[in-house]
């Protein structure tokens, strides 16, 4: 059964808490603030300029500096104030009030790609680091990065917490990285072996040798592209929580005054092609927030590896080149472009993702050296060099484009290291979009008023750890009203999916992607069957949301959109229930492996999986699959478990349609929260076709509450 699915974390929540607010002096919104290092011709940092030394220009236009903080010396007291120039009239200048810190520094590990055997250098380079270098101007923050971020060590300016929770094995590592260096080895294993076996066209197999040898050639490439999906799957898996990670962080420190600097321990990953948008708002954000990211390699100095014998392409470029056709460039193979592939190929490329981040919010990536200490040493020497200049660009139209920023000393030989600019975002925007996410959001009232392409829509609830929910986004549209255009012997259909999370007037998170898919007859038959679905989850905190959502079909111009408000409740002791979501497909569940962390999907239950039907349109050949789940039932004392009756009505036109359903659950689920699960169908055959109604009733036999909700459906002739 083809359709598409994303599974992945999209939101990570982090509160960034520094002193008292009585004590805080917020940074203006408007207000562009880029860190400057200067260093003289041999290389020293300079740190006796003053405001009047340097020149500000945007995109060519002379700007004036509204606020000025040099550099701190590690013996300087923190008491020390900072030199501002004089205000515009009606401005807000950020000088950090006496008492508080000057430098705000996050380490952050990430765990999913750092070896287990590889964080005893990184423990014992941290601990020195926080033992020789931190002063009183210093709030040091300690976090981790799995599947989601982990807060170690709050901010703080006592070492001994630090050192303790670093000590007392806070920091772990994950097996995701290993898992990608066995999948990495086994694709360049399985690449060798199809470059090495002969060409052996259909119609040169007129023998048993001929036929064995096309097999093994066949076999070989099925498992290759098996293990390119799972490598698509683990590059998702490592990099998406990394730059949410650092993207919230960064959040969470724009409103705090002082240098702030992020500190990623990575050993790298690769980011596909889909992730390119937040790869590029995470640097926004750190870019809007002014934090600077640097980030160390945690693998330290590498061996270099043997050169393969492998036919790979010897630059990155090589493999998008005249050598292969347009089709075949973009035609995804296992779940990769070719654009996506290259970015695998060859030494270090898990390194690029890491030079781009820091290099384009104004910091460094350390690498080739197993002294973890000296590598934070000459970041904080960096630290305490920064000046801090501040202004209200003279272009108040926060349209989204970039703008440069050249910055320059009234010194002679004196070298300016500052980042290049900044994208002109709105203050208000938590996520950020681009002009073509804009563009395409603009017609969002004339497509929900006047849809050119039927959408279907659901959001559904569950809940999950630590108080949060997980809210799957479900998506149907028919493929009958989707243009396929036909090439040799595919179809492609070219679909753009844009979702925007809101709370209040507030952007919280993108979601969707560009989607271009190319398809055999028995694909395309596939699709016409079962509709076109797209899922993303989402990790969402209790709270009123609006969810808005426009399809665009890139071949025919059409365009739908949906605005879904939903509340996620308070998870509290009281009997309850999700929405029931209804199905007609089932497939086999794709289950973690044994001991892992991964989360089990919510729509899996026992080893069935069902896909939502947000349409609610169903054939009277069909099954109508009802699934939801229970929380907080009570024990019965004489059996000791649980006891939820579950009846099932269905109506036509009022009226009863068949006879009721009564289903009993008593099995417990223990993850990710407790809760009981009804999965269960019911076959409409015989049933005419119209609009219907599932009255359920969800009873607990123990207390003899209940909740009840109403599901319309129809069915179709």
């Amino acid at each position: 059964m083809k359709h598409v699915a994303i599974l992945l974390v999209v939101i990570l929540f982090v509160s960034v808490v520094p002193a008292q607010d009585d004590d805080v002096v917020r940074v203006k919104s408007n207000l562009v603030n880029i860190d400057v290092i200067v260093k003289d011709k041999k290389g020293k940092y300079v740190a006796d300029l003053r405001p009047e030394d340097f020149t500000v220009v945007e995109n060519g236009v002379a700007q004036k500096i509204e606020f000025f903080d040099g550099p701190l010396s590690k013996t300087d007291s923190p008491t020390a104030p900072a030199t501002a120039a004089a205000p515009a009239p009606g401005t807000t200048t950020t000088t950090p009030p006496t008492n508080a810190p000057r430098n705000y520094v996050a380490l952050v590990l990430d765990s999913q790609t750092t070896d287990i055997t590889n964080l005893k250098q990184v423990r014992e380079g941290t601990i020195k680091y926080v033992r020789e270098q931190i002063t009183d101007n210093d709030v040091v923050a300690l976090m981790s990065v799995t599947n989601g971020l982990q807060m170690l060590q709050p901010f703080t300016q006592d070492k001994s917490k630090l050192i303790a929770a670093l000590e007392n094995g806070g920091v772990n590592a994950s097996a995701t990285g290993f898992e990608a260096k066995d999948v990495a080895g086994n694709i360049s294993s399985r690449q060798e072996q199809l470059a090495s076996a002969p060409s052996l066209p259909p119609s040169a197999i007129t023998s048993p040798g001929g036929g064995s040898e096309a097999a093994k050639a066949l076999i070989a490439q099925t498992v290759l592209a098996q293990f390119i999906r799972l490598r698509t799957a683990l590059s998702l898996q490592q990099s998406r929580p990394v730059l949410a990670a650092l993207a919230a962080i960064s959040e969470g420190l724009r409103s705090i005054p002082g240098k702030k600097t992020l500190v990623l321990f990575s050993q790298g990953f690769v980011t596909p092609t889909v992730l390119d948008w937040q790869v590029q708002s995470t640097i926004d954000i750190a870019n809007r927030a002014n934090v600077a990211i640097y980030i160390i390699d945690s693998a330290g100095l590498r061996a270099g590896a043997p050169a393969s014998g492998s036919l790979v392409p010897s630059t990155p470029m090589a493999g998008v080149s005249g050598i292969v056709n347009q089709e075949q460039r973009i035609r995804a193979v296992g779940g990769e472009t070719v654009f996506d592939n290259v970015r695998q190929e060859g030494q270090n490329r898990e390194y690029d993702i890491l030079y781009r981040v820091s290099g384009d919010t104004g910091g460094r990536f350390l690498k080739g050296n197993n002294d973890i200490g000296l590598g934070l040493e000459r970041i904080n020497e960096e630290i305490h060099a920064r000046y801090t200049i501040a202004y209200r660009s003279t272009n108040q139209n926060f349209d989204g484009t970039f703008r440069k920023v050249k910055i320059e000393v009234r010194r002679p030989d004196a070298q300016v290291v500052s980042r290049a600019g900044y994208y002109a975002i709105p203050p208000e925007e938590v996520v950020l979009l681009s002009p073509a996410d804009k563009k395409l959001l603009s017609g969002f009232a004339a497509a929900q008023s006047n849809p050119e392409l039927p959408v279907y829509v659901v959001v559904s609830q569950f809940r999950s750890r630590d108080g949060l929910y997980v809210v799957p986004l479900a998506l149907e549209l028919p493929p009958s009203a989707v243009k396929f255009e036909r090439k040799a012997d595919k179809r492609s259909m070219q679909l753009e999916v844009l979702g925007v999370l809101k709370a209040g007037d507030k952007n919280l998170s993108r979601l969707g992607g560009n989607f271009d898919v190319n398809l055999n007859d028995t694909e395309y038959q596939s699709i016409v069957n079962n509709n076109i679905f797209y899922r993303q989850d989402m990790v969402l905190a209790p709270g009123e949301y609006t969810l808005d959502v426009i399809v665009r079909d890139k071949q025919s111009g059409k365009t739908a959109a949906k605005r879904e408000q939903f509340v996620v409740p308070e998870p509290d002791s009281e009997f309850a229930a999700t929405p029931v979501v209804l199905s007609r497909y089932v497939d086999p569940a794709q289950l973690p492996k044994l001991g892992s962390d991964e989360p089990v999907d919510v729509f899996v239950h026992g080893r069935s999986q069902i896909r939502p039907s947000p349409g609610r349109q169903f054939q009277a050949t069909d099954n109508l699959i009802m699934f939801l789940s229970v929380y907080n039932p009570a024990n019965s004392p004489d059996t000791g478990k649980p006891m939820v009756r579950v009846t099932v009505r269905l109506f036509k036109d009022g009226q009863p349609a068949t006879k009721f359903f009564d289903y009993v659950l008593t099995d417990i689920q223990p993850q990710p929260v407790a809760h009981l699960t009804l999965a269960e169908y019911i076959r409409l055959a015989g049933l005419a076709p119209g609009n219907y109604n599932a009255t359920i009733e969800i009873k607990d036999m123990v207390t003899r509450k209940s909740v009840k909700q109403d599901a319309p459906f129809t069915i179709v002739p």
